[in-house]
């Protein structure tokens, strides 16, 4: 009997903590919501910060590249672009192919809810913006390359709350 005993005792142990984490986690409140019609789900407006879903992390990506105009300019600056895309948080893209004392200009913007810290590496040469998601607004600086290569780096203590985008265009 014993034994039947604390094994349901482990059983009930780990319902009830699936059950808490699963309620915790649900972004559903305690109060009855009035049911919606699929139509009319469809059209509310999506909030800025969404769970960490891979559609919700391209949403907040897409939502910071707008804020760097990226698909306009990429069209009309294939030259002059050295590098641009979104960056996976934690994460870093790495260009080997940019020279030592190049002169470029870096925009980076994020997008949802939070602060993103991206740096730029290129030999000795390192640079860090933190940006904050809640000011929609693209940050951009000079930097000069003093090795082979470029590294751009993005880090959040609000991994899963925030989307990134970079672009690296040769300076003017």
């Amino acid at each position: 009997m014993y034994r039947f005993t604390r094994h349901t005792g482990s059983a009930l142990t780990a319902v009830v903590l699936i059950t808490g984490m699963a309620s915790a986690c649900s972004d559903a409140t305690p109060t009855a919501k009035a049911p919606q019609s699929r139509k009319a789900a469809s059209s509310t407006a999506v909030p800025t910060a969404q769970p960490s879903s891979p559609s919700g992390r391209e949403q907040l990506n897409k939502e910071a590249r707008d804020l760097l105009d990226m698909t306009d300019r990429l069209k009309s600056d294939d030259e002059g672009l050295v590098s641009a895309g979104s960056l996976a948080v934690p994460g870093q893209n790495l260009d080997e192919t940019v020279k030592p004392g190049t002169d470029l200009r870096v925009e980076v913007a994020c997008a949802g809810e939070g602060t993103v810290t991206f740096t730029v590496v290129s030999g000795t040469a390192k640079t860090a913006r933190r940006v904050d998601c809640a000011q929609p607004m693209p940050n951009g600086f000079d930097f000069t390359t003093a090795g082979q290569g470029l590294a751009i780096q993005a880090d959040s203590p609000q991994e899963d709350r925030v989307g990134t985008a970079y672009m690296v265009s040769h300076s003017s």
